[in-house]
């Protein structure tokens, strides 16, 4: 976008706004009605006061696109709408002199979308897989239909059962279904928990611990997972709360930590956040006054401790703990709960940044003395006291996120429009993936597997899935949207979710391990990025 400056030969376009990326872009219908032309609305379409040649500038290109056609007679302009998604994005309308005109620019940014869409699904670094699109709203869902998923899916959680099957759960406001993510037909429910907001799942214990309406569960895997050949007098374990009944948990976290396997949810009190930390043991240590309960393991009341703020997420690291408030980063120990907050704010205002303006969202380790401070608008990179480690320290995202993921080495951000995917070392837009009603549903955390396994290891496992409508976004226009989004908000009027996984391509397979610079170094051989 530009601006003229001066006048007659001397005119001078001057940089408004940056080129918007096919990507990001996203056109109206083809209803809007053509505007009468007067003398106003000509004079407001010049490109500036001091541009006079400005207007038939703009005919002259109209003319070059389609010359047979002729605007001199023509009473109406033809608006063409188009909305452009990210922080820096907006709505904006041209208007062309005649019908054949306005067509023919949306032909053709039809086609440089879908040529650009092409490009990226050839070189992209994740393809996008389904593993469902089997849902409905709980209204208008038929009772226990194979494979249909209803109500609003909030979380997903791949795991391993004990006769070597790869399963998918799958949490929702109705409750769990499981299955195997090839053959959606062999989804089914198997816990009727109203408003599931988390699934993790203790592999050597063999127990689901669940957030249903801010109450804590543990239940046995045998209890919802049938093993071929087990011993069916053994009785499975059942649905069990932790949480009190007077108790609102409003998320939890699980790691491991000093060999010990954590369990650590989080309850407001007035402004303060408090944490308690349940530890999972085998049955051979015994009960106590402190126990929870006991079936194939115990799960064990630690202590409790707080932060004097509002948090919203806690993050395992390997001798601390991550709680993510509205003033930064809490890094505590859970031996004697000291904490310290980073970064520094004299740190953010230094790099022009406004402390508490932006959300923390994630903390991720891309080396094993430097991690990426991921905000909901931008990423820093500190040492590890917290101290902005690189120049220049950060990353700007394209848009405004609600959640990130680490796959390494890409950082993955979600916004509802669309997902874009960052190499960690160049902080290079890399792949985006555009949808609708976007939202993270696993981020590789929420297993706890036996000490000294990593599923991860392998960059070909894949460690991310997503709940969106991928339909042809061009198709709607953004004020139909947002008044589809509110009648299908206030009616219940389903939305299409398909659940998916973001499953690594060639081009993120490379050898290595996380932090090798072999791993690390594919940014080199990136190809240029052209919106």
């Amino acid at each position: 976008m530009t601006k003229p400056k001066g006048k007659g030969n001397g005119v001078k376009y001057h940089v408004w706004k940056p080129p918007v990326r096919l990507e990001f872009l996203q056109l109206s219908s083809n209803t809007i009605r053509p505007i009468q032309r007067s003398n106003t609305f000509s004079r407001m379409m010049r490109s500036g006061r001091d541009s006079p040649d400005a207007f038939s500038s703009l005919d002259h290109i109209f003319d070059s696109i389609n010359p047979n056609s002729s605007s001199v007679n023509n009473p109406n302009y033809y608006p063409l709408s188009f909305h452009c998604h990210g922080k820096h994005g907006g709505s904006y309308t041209l208007y062309a002199s005649t019908l054949d005109e306005r067509n023919e620019w949306r032909r053709r940014l039809r086609e440089a979308v879908a040529a650009r869409k092409m490009i990226q699904a050839e070189e992209g670094v994740f393809r996008v897989e389904t593993i469902t699109t089997e849902t409905a709203t709980s209204q208008d869902a038929p009772s226990h239909q194979p494979g249909l998923v209803t109500g609003q899916i909030s979380c997903t959680l791949p795991f391993t059962s004990k006769d070597g099957r790869n399963l998918v759960a799958i949490g929702s406001e109705d409750g769990v279904w499981i299955g195997m993510p090839d053959q959606p037909e062999s989804i089914q429910r198997v816990i009727s928990l109203r408003f599931i907001a988390q699934i993790a799942f203790l592999e050597e214990y063999g127990f689901f611990i669940l957030l249903a309406d801010k109450s804590l569960y543990a239940i046995h895997i045998e209890s919802v997972v049938h093993v071929h050949g087990a011993n069916s007098q053994d009785p499975a374990f059942g649905l069990h709360r932790l949480s009190g009944p007077d108790r609102h948990v409003h998320f939890f976290s699980v790691g491991r930590q000093a060999g010990r396997t954590l369990i650590i949810w989080k309850q407001r009190k007035g402004l303060d956040s408090v944490f308690r930390i349940l530890e999972a043991l085998p049955p051979s240590a015994g009960l106590n006054r402190f126990s929870v309960f006991k079936a194939s393991g115990i799960f064990l009341a630690c202590g409790d401790f707080f932060v004097p703020s509002d948090s919203h997420d806690l993050l395992f690291l390997k001798t601390k703990v991550c709680i993510l408030c509205p003033r930064g980063f809490e890094i505590m120990d859970l031996s004697d709960f000291s904490s310290a907050t980073i970064p520094d704010d004299e740190d953010l205002r230094r790099l022009g940044k406004r402390p508490l303006t932006s959300k923390p969202i994630a903390m991720f380790r891309i080396r094993e003395d430097e991690f990426l401070l991921c905000y909901d608008e931008y990423g820093l990179y500190v040492d590890k006291r917290g101290a902005p480690s690189r120049s220049p320290p950060t990353i700007e995202w394209e848009g405004v996120a609600s959640h990130a993921a680490w796959h390494p080495p890409y950082i993955v951000l979600f916004t509802p429009a669309f997902i874009e995917v960052r190499h960690v070392e160049s902080g290079r837009l890399a792949q985006v993936i555009n949808g609708l009603d976007i939202r993270c549903l696993w981020d590789g955390r929420g297993i706890v597997h036996q000490e000294g396994f990593d599923d991860f290891e392998d960059p070909r496992t894949p460690r991310i899935h997503a709940v969106l409508d991928d339909s042809e976004m061009a198709s709607y226009s953004v004020t139909a949207h947002s008044q589809s989004r509110s009648r299908s908000q206030s009616r219940g009027v389903p939305r299409q979710q398909h659940v998916v996984v973001l499953a690594p391509t060639e081009r993120l397979v490379v050898p290595g391990t996380r932090y090798s610079p072999s791993l690390l170094s594919v940014a080199d051989t990136l190809p240029a990025y052209v919106p």
